[in-house]
């Protein structure tokens, strides 16, 4: 199946309001498909991976990349969703193959959450990671990251994120959309657009009936016209992770934590769930590395 996932960017209103876009179906089946991820981590990491995409339209550096974590006490515990200025994400739930007892809970990832925070970490290459924190508050997870720039980073903003799932968790539609209030928006404006975004359908439900991102945006919530938007990358699921990087991790460890592990050790992936052989002769190679030091 080819990829067709975008980001797109733009203006609304002569610039009042800036508008970013995702289409993340091939990108949610696909982390869906590496983790084995029941339906109610489906539609977190979905909606999360497309968030995280938006996200990292703010990334102007090469090799910099955004996080976005959510974690709580209730038992879907959390996940993670990273997205590189080239558009490469990668992520993971904190308890992928969760079924909820009552079956109507299975589709609200957030409440069952519980209590706990919304974090965005950028990464930019040679300087200290910054990052940004909001508790959870009720809703899913469009309102959690709406209530994040406004709290954390005070930019009103509407954010709008839809997965849509066939009954064995196949994803049928994934993406969204972030309309963030510039300092010369006209009240009346930001009002119309408010109206708007109140009637426009389930944003996955319109990507499942062939609307892509740009035309749900023209319809629904800009249908005055002064939507300006372009396309602006592909993303696509991609792990970075490689037997050099965990060797350079086992590397970290200690002479006597190595020694634990001469029988040999299988490390998989978090994000990918790819796994790695080292052998007990690799490993104590690691060991005698550490000896000649």
């Amino acid at each position: 199946m080819p990829n067709k996932d975008f980001l797109w960017r733009g203006t609304a209103y002569g610039g009042q309001f800036r508008v970013l876009a995702v289409e993340a179906t091939h990108t949610a089946q696909k982390a869906r498909d590496l983790h084995d991820l029941s339906p109610v981590n489906t539609l977190l990491m979905g909606k999360m991976l497309a968030a995280a995409a938006m996200l990292s339209l703010e990334l102007k550096i090469p090799d910099s990349e955004v996080s976005l974590r959510v974690a709580g006490d209730g038992p879907v515990k959390g996940a993670l969703a990273i997205c590189t200025q080239a558009g490469d994400l990668r992520g993971y739930a904190f308890e992928p193959q969760l079924w909820l007892e009552n079956a109507q809970d299975n589709f609200y990832p957030v409440k069952n959450l519980g209590k706990g925070m919304l974090t965005v970490i950028r990464s930019l290459p040679g300087r200290k990671p910054t990052s940004g924190s909001t508790r959870l508050v009720e809703g899913e997870l469009a309102q959690n990251l709406a209530h994040y720039y406004e709290q954390s980073e005070q930019i009103p903003s509407a954010v709008d994120l839809g997965v849509l799932i066939d009954k064995d968790a196949t994803v049928k539609a994934a993406g969204g959309f972030i309309i963030q209030q510039m300092p010369n928006a006209d009240p009346l404006s930001a009002d119309r657009v408010i109206d708007n975004l109140s009637r426009t359908p389930n944003v996955s439900d319109l990507l499942d009936m062939g609307l892509p991102i740009g035309d749900i945006l023209a319809r629904f919530v800009f249908p005055e016209g002064g939507l300006d938007l372009h396309p602006e990358r592909a993303i696509r699921y991609r792990c970075n992770c490689s037997k050099d990087r965990f060797e350079r991790a086992l590397r970290l460890l200690t002479k006597q934590d190595l020694g634990e592990m001469l029988d040999g050790i299988d490390p998989e992936c978090h994000f990918c769930s790819t796994s790695y052989h080292f052998s007990g002769e690799e490993i104590a190679r690691l060991v005698s590395d550490k000896e000649k030091k």
